[in-house]
């Protein structure tokens, strides 16, 4: 089994730190087996970078749940907004400036 583990997030600069670990059926375990830092970039900051790099509309999707159950339905709508969560799933879709319509 793998376990995706954050070991640290710095809100000040947007750096994760983030390790995958291994979980073996005899009881061992492989603890960090990979390690990786990353910068993480918030929906406004890529919807600005794709603007200045000369994208046209940019518009995100968010990840649809089924009303009853709560999971997710493989459905995903247009939004400006979100409610607040622990994490969302979003697509990005910039268009080549000059193709809408």
């Amino acid at each position: 089994t793998y376990v995706w583990r954050q070991a640290a997030y710095h809100p000040v600069t947007g750096e994760c730190e983030c390790h995958i670990d291994f979980r073996f059926k005899d009881g061992s375990a492989l603890r960090p087996a990979f390690s990786y830092t990353w910068r993480m970039w918030t929906l406004p900051e890529i919807r600005e970078l794709l603007a200045e790099a000369g994208f046209g509309p940019v518009t995100v999707y968010f990840q649809a749940f089924d009303e009853d159950s709560g999971e997710p339905n493989g459905e995903f709508y247009p939004t400006t907004t979100g409610e607040p969560d622990a994490g969302w799933l979003a697509y990005i879709v910039a268009e080549k400036a000059g193709t809408s319509g």
